[in-house]
């Protein structure tokens, strides 16, 4: 998979209109002046959060025109999740209505987690917890069972949450004795509270800290935690008392150990320190690595994204990469963050010292521009601002999907306020044939990622809805065909002439998911008399041939084909 798709072009070609290869992954998935789903005779007013997961589900927050006490609306994939002042999908605690959304969370096993402040039925407000529908934690009567609290501790108040795919939550507030803490939840595979235990509350000393915690950041992009459990959290130290300072009372701590301390000496930028932490944005991705986003301490302080302390993306002062213009950063990141897909690319906000001032900001993947205000485009029109807010944009944990919120300018409107999905890696090639269906009532498929240029070499096909644990591997030709039960199997061979077996040099399992990926070398194309170097202009045909059963019978059976054509 490539994660720097608009990297293939030219750097003046930096608005996303000009990227043709990418345009069929644009959606646009409501703007100012939309119906509103599930409300007949309500209209979108305005974006205010989004969420994206890596199945490209989607959250949003928005306003209406309706009355000022029912203007807030929350749609997932285009339908009414809640509205404000209605009781749509509250269905505990009794009489409560949707009052405000704190945030969202849609976490890649598809749970769905919701932060809220709904209206009770005796007319006071209170902060509460959805997952899938489900009350899980309400303010004032929710008791948190860690261990270490005293019994009976209750959540006074509650300020965030964090979620991974693990069944396992973070939750930021306060407890009833008046200490804010976080407190890891973990579910069970019903989704029950299986245990909980504290992450860090203020007050207690934590190893190798000199002093006791006096505070901590609640802030969305200042905690985090991923699918492997591991945690990524900030703390703040008392300085008031013996062996406590101001200038170095800031730290991140992975799991229950420092990772660094404000004044900390940085690796890169080399001869520079981490400044004040609490203004860091911080992610943790699901492999370990993790991305600050924040200020050098030293006196000269400048703006950085940095990945593992190792990896400079970003830094003020710096060229502006993939930009037309021999142009300078001069503010780095968001209150959105930089996040960091599991591969290890970051998406992350800069400004830069355009004379310009209508182009002089934009979105990055790595080093390759992906929106450009001022110059790229969304439906003809041009994108004029980049939400840049707390929730403004956000990215999947796969990097596959962008969500943003975007102002483009209009003759009828010069700031019509959207919601916009990119797939920024969209499927390629075309499928053809018939297909039998395999062992699972399911037809087997075949589909590719990458791109169609010979000399980026970059394909991978993807073989999907097979046999658990079956093996197969992909073949191809030039030349599409057609024969059924070839090879004495149940499926329809799709492909004549010179067939090459085993692209990519490998035979796939479907393990448990099944499904399996293998990356085509374009310089070594199997064919039956040796491999061939793919030219451009030239059409590929390919398939996967995988094992399957016949009424208990071993057997085998065939995806569809898939046509590419290179250039």
């Amino acid at each position: 998979m490539t994660y720097l798709p608009l990297g293939r072009f030219a750097a003046a070609l930096t608005g996303l209109a000009a990227l043709a290869p990418i345009s069929q992954g644009q959606t646009t998935l409501i703007e100012e002046g939309d119906p509103v789903p599930g409300l007949p005779g309500l209209v979108c007013t305005r974006i205010d959060d989004v969420a994206v997961n890596n199945q490209g589900d989607w959250v949003l927050r928005i306003d209406t025109d309706a009355d000022s006490a029912m203007d807030e609306v929350i749609l997932k994939n285009g339908a009414l999740q809640f509205q404000q002042g209605t009781s749509t999908n509250i269905t505990e605690p009794a009489g409560a209505t949707f009052f405000f959304l704190d945030s969202a969370i849609l976490s890649n096993a598809g749970d769905e987690i919701y932060s809220c402040t709904i209206m009770l039925a005796g007319g006071s407000n209170a902060q509460v917890v959805y997952r899938n529908g489900g009350l899980l934690i309400e303010q004032n009567i929710t008791v948190i069972t860690a261990p270490t609290l005293p019994v009976g501790s209750i959540w006074e108040s509650i300020s965030e949450v964090w979620a991974n795919s693990s069944n396992q939550l973070l939750v930021g507030g306060r407890t009833d004795g008046g200490k804010n803490c976080i407190i890891q939840i973990n579910l069970d595979a019903a989704g029950a509270v299986a245990s909980e235990e504290v992450i860090v509350i203020e007050g207690e000393t934590l190893l190798g800290h000199p002093t006791p915690v006096q505070g901590l950041s609640l802030n969305r992009h200042r905690n985090d935690i991923n699918d492997a459990g591991e945690t990524l959290w900030f703390v703040d130290d008392e300085d008031m008392v013996a062996g406590g300072s101001d200038t170095n009372d800031n730290w991140i701590q992975l799991n229950s150990a420092p990772l660094f301390r404000e004044g900390d000496p940085m690796t890169v930028p080399n001869g520079r320190d981490f400044g004040l932490l609490v203004t860091a944005e911080i992610k943790l991705n699901n492999v370990g690595d993790y991305v600050y986003q924040g200020r050098t301490g030293d006196t000269s302080s400048l703006d950085v994204i940095v990945v593992n302390d190792s990896t400079l993306v970003a830094a003020e002062g710096d060229p502006v990469p993939d930009i037309a213009g021999s142009w300078t950063l001069t503010t780095i990141g968001s209150a959105s963050g930089a996040f960091l897909a599991d591969t290890g690319a970051v998406l992350w906000y800069g400004v830069w010292d355009d004379t310009n001032s209508d182009i002089d900001s934009g979105l990055f993947l790595d080093q390759t521009s992906l929106i450009q205000e001022g110059v790229s485009l969304i439906n003809g029109n041009v994108i004029d601002t980049i939400s840049s807010g707390d929730k403004g944009f956000a990215l999947s944990d796969s990097g596959k999907y962008l969500i943003a919120e975007l102002f483009s300018t209009t003759t009828q409107d010069p700031t019509l306020n959207g919601a916009y999905l990119y797939d920024l890696d969209p499927p390629i090639g075309d499928a053809y044939c018939a297909v039998a269906l395999n062992s699972t009532g399911s037809a087997s498929e075949l589909s590719a990622i990458g791109s169609t240029e010979v000399a980026s070499n970059d394909l991978t096909l993807t073989s999907s809805s097979l046999p658990l644990s079956a093996f197969g591997y992909v073949i191809a030709s030039t030349t599409q065909g057609f024969a059924m039960n070839a090879g004495g199997s149940t499926g329809n061979l799709c492909i004549s002439g010179d067939i090459g077996r085993l692209v990519g040099g490998v035979i796939g399992n479907a393990g448990t998911t099944g499904s399996f990926s293998v990356t085509a070398d374009l310089n070594a194309m199997p064919q039956s008399q040796g491999p061939v170097v793919v030219v451009a202009g030239e059409t590929w045909n390919f398939q996967t041939w995988h094992r399957d059963s016949d009424s208990g019978a071993p057997t085998s059976n065939f995806t569809n084909g898939l046509e590419i054509t290179f250039n």
